[in-house]
């Protein structure tokens, strides 16, 4: 009798091929499922603060209602800061081109070059380089917008269907199916990532920002905001939030004045990650650091910008959904040290 089951090498090749067309498919239809994915997890990050006014009394309407509304609002003041700060900023970008120019042309009198070779246009290809990433990365800000309002109306929908669902049909069907059940705790290990990360981005952006305003740095407050967003980027995303700050420092000050604001930027990252946010795979999170830096480089190759910024969310979702199958247990274990189904159960119980 034929044996129909794959031997070991087919297996890991036909895996492997199903994970390129996987990844070649979503990266086809990213702009689509960039929305859902971030109103997904929105959904599960905001159906605690939705159930929590529900134990106050307030109806569920109200309830979903009000978190959506504070979600609109700050969205609306992020957005009117960035759209100001943009308009200004491409004002006085001849000025900052002209100083440039000038800082360069100093520079290149004072260094010694080859016949063959220039600094200064070494140095104004690599600025023009910069400025070019910058641009693509304000067109894509603004661009952004029409994917927040269906990001915002599909949470919204989101949390309304989770309310119509008693919590004994919730508790009842994580009894029965492994998957919805790790999925609840993964709801619970988000919600603590999203809050610590966003405690440790705020102090990096609070702390970076008063330093600029003190220092006199143009669109101070908008940078710090930068920085906060960019922050969520795991490793990267700090060091590209401070390329226009410290820019801005080395016209104004000099290179004296852009090491400064190198020297603030990575004092105050290093004094938040070690105090609210000890590592990247810490509470929460429960991924070995080399695998939050392949996910990180993975997903922003398939989902491009916005993979990167959610990246680690993306990477703990799979995790999940590799610890709910005996056959694929193993390979979960490759992701993370995270807790086994004894020590959640242990620690749902102490919780209860």
């Amino acid at each position: 009798m034929r044996n129909n089951t794959f031997s070991g090498p087919a297996t890991i090749f036909l895996a492997f091929i199903g994970i390129i067309l996987v990844t070649l498919g979503m990266q086809a239809i990213s702009s689509m499922i960039i929305p859902l994915i971030f109103s997904f997890f929105g959904a599960l990050v905001f159906a605690p603060l939705v159930r929590w006014l529900q134990r106050k009394g307030v109806p569920n309407t109200v309830s979903v209602g009000l978190v959506v509304f504070f979600f609109i609002l700050a969205i609306i003041f992020i957005g009117v800061l960035t759209v100001i700060s943009i308009v200004q900023l491409n004002q006085q970008i001849p000025i900052y081109q002209t100083q440039l120019n000038n800082y360069i042309d100093g520079i290149s009198q004072q260094v010694p070059s080859p016949e063959d070779f220039s600094i200064s246009s070494l140095i104004r290809n690599i600025t023009g380089s910069l400025i070019a990433v910058s641009l693509e990365i304000v067109t894509g800000a603004i661009n952004a917008t029409t994917a927040v309002a269906i990001i915002i109306i599909t949470t919204a929908f989101l949390l309304l269907d989770t309310l119509g669902i008693s919590a004994k049909t919730i508790k009842d069907a994580q009894e029965n199916y492994v998957l919805l059940r790790n999925i609840g705790n993964f709801s619970k290990g988000l919600m603590d990532y999203v809050v610590i990360r966003t405690e440790t981005n705020l102090i990096t952006g609070a702390g970076v920002g008063i330093v600029l305003l003190l220092g006199g740095i143009e669109f101070a407050i908008f940078w710090a905001i930068v920085i906060f967003i960019f922050s969520y980027i795991p490793f990267i995303g700090l060091f590209l939030a401070s390329i226009p700050p410290v820019f801005l420092a080395l016209l104004q000050y000099g290179p004296v004045g852009a090491l400064v604001v190198i020297a603030v930027i990575l004092v105050v990252n290093i004094l938040a990650e070690n105090v609210i946010f000890p590592s990247l795979a810490g509470k929460g999170l429960e991924l070995y650091p080399s695998v939050v830096f392949i996910s990180l480089v993975y997903w922003a190759y398939v989902l491009g910008p916005a993979g990167a910024l959610i990246s680690t969310p993306l990477t703990m979702a799979v995790k999940v959904i590799l610890e709910s199958f005996e056959e694929t247990k193993g390979l979960a274990m490759l992701l993370g040290s995270g807790k086994n189904q004894e020590e959640i159960e242990e620690t749902e119980k102490a919780d209860a």
